[in-house]
């Protein structure tokens, strides 16, 4: 696995793999053992750095898991990198010390690597951000951000007198490339990170003319030259797929690299297109 450097000197897998089960039919047990197999056939190919949230409600889950793993010597604490968020529900009550010391115990850990807030959310969110410094300063996250913001936010941190985050995530992929964001976090040195980075590979996707062409050019999958576009540009894709082919898929892209010019054919079919809207998730936004 690569790594990025983010602004505080933390390193950062170059992708991340998601780890949400939240929309999932099935039973406990089943899913359990469905994402106990995926972690570890990820782990077998170099994969070390995971993204949950409280509000995908498998943060215990994912503590036993990988306690196992550690216990079993697949892999180390020390190596794997940990991504968490905070959701509106605990945003509401104001109390991020708590929040913190809640996952770090369902995680079975001392740290976690990334603490994100989920939204920001009208009203409480910059409070909640103020307070997750002093966390951040205690040692118990190695770095903290802010999922699903946009420009407008990152002012008013800068009015609010309050750090930058280290990573911001957000829907990103090439449809939807926000320019101007992105320039942004360039400016102010924040990692974007991305989630639905391939678009869920939804039928215009798998169908688009341009990544298949391309898919063809260097006899790779339209996944895959999705993927080295994020990485290529320095953007951290987060793949979700507990499908031991996909994950190599997904994993398999340092081997070639996209030219310029096919970097931005593929900027080019940006269309602004989101998948999940704010307003469904986020009251106010």
């Amino acid at each position: 696995m690569e790594y990025l450097q983010l602004s505080n000197g933390i390193s950062i897998p170059t992708q991340m793999m998601g780890t949400s089960i939240c929309d999932m039919k099935g039973k406990k047990a089943e899913l359990f053992a469905l994402l106990e197999r995926a972690l570890i056939y990820a782990a077998q190919t170099d994969t070390v750095g995971f993204d949950t949230a409280r509000d995908y409600a498998n943060e215990p889950l994912l503590g036993k898991i990988f306690s196992k793993m550690y216990r079993n010597k697949i892999m180390r604490r020390e190596n794997v990198f940990i991504t968490t968020k905070v959701g509106n529900g605990q945003q509401y009550l104001r109390n991020m010390k708590h929040e913190i010391d809640l996952s770090l115990k369902a995680l079975k850990t001392d740290y976690i690597d990334l603490w994100l807030l989920h939204w920001p959310l009208p009203d409480y969110w910059l409070d909640n951000w103020s307070q997750m410094q002093d966390i951040y300063k205690s040692g118990k996250v190695r770095a903290i951000g802010i999922a699903n913001c946009r420009e407008r936010h990152i002012e008013m941190l800068k009015q609010a007198h309050l750090p930058m985050p280290h990573v911001i995530q957000i829907e990103y992929h090439p449809f939807r490339t926000v320019p101007s964001f992105v320039a942004l976090c360039r400016k102010e040195k924040i990692q974007l990170e991305a989630y639905s980075a391939n678009c869920l590979m939804l039928p215009f996707v798998k169908g688009n003319p341009t990544l298949n062409e391309l898919a063809a050019k260097y006899h790779k999958t339209v996944t895959q030259i999705i993927m080295c576009w994020h990485v290529q540009q320095g953007v951290i894709p987060i793949f979700r797929s507990f499908n031991p082919a996909h994950i190599s898929e997904n994993v398999d892209i340092h081997k070639f690299t996209l030219t310029d010019e096919d970097m931005q054919r593929i900027f080019a079919l940006d269309r602004d297109y989101k998948f999940h809207p704010e307003s469904l998730n986020c009251p106010g936004y």
